[in-house]
């Protein structure tokens, strides 16, 4: 599979707005810190499956998550462009939904 490239999405206006409303619905906190009863604020919407492999969930709500900076370099083996143990992690958490959109989709 070919990886889109992010291009121009991060600076399109549905994208801005879209990543405060995920912000806001996360009360502005990382959730990978709250998992451990940690306080930390975010600033980073992080793409669950990566939009370069799944540019189309690149607005879906479910798979969108406010993380901290240091918590959205944990997700990402920047070497490799893969997702870490934690990243599967929480696309296991939601590969319901994400089979769902793709069952749905045909």
């Amino acid at each position: 599979m070919s990886r889109v490239r992010n291009g121009s999405f991060y600076g399109n206006k549905k994208w801005v707005v879209k990543r405060e409303k995920i912000l806001k619905r996360d009360g502005y906190e990382c959730q990978n810190c709250k998992r451990y009863f940690r306080s930390k604020e975010a600033k980073v919407v992080h793409h669950i499956f990566f939009y370069e492999d799944y540019s189309e969930l690149g607005l879906m709500n479910w798979n969108l998550v406010s993380l901290c900076s240091g918590c959205h370099n944990k997700m990402h083996n920047r070497t490799t462009d893969e997702a870490t143990k934690l990243g599967k992690e929480y696309q296991d958490k939601i590969k319901v939904e994400f089979n769902n959109y793709f069952k749905n989709k045909k």
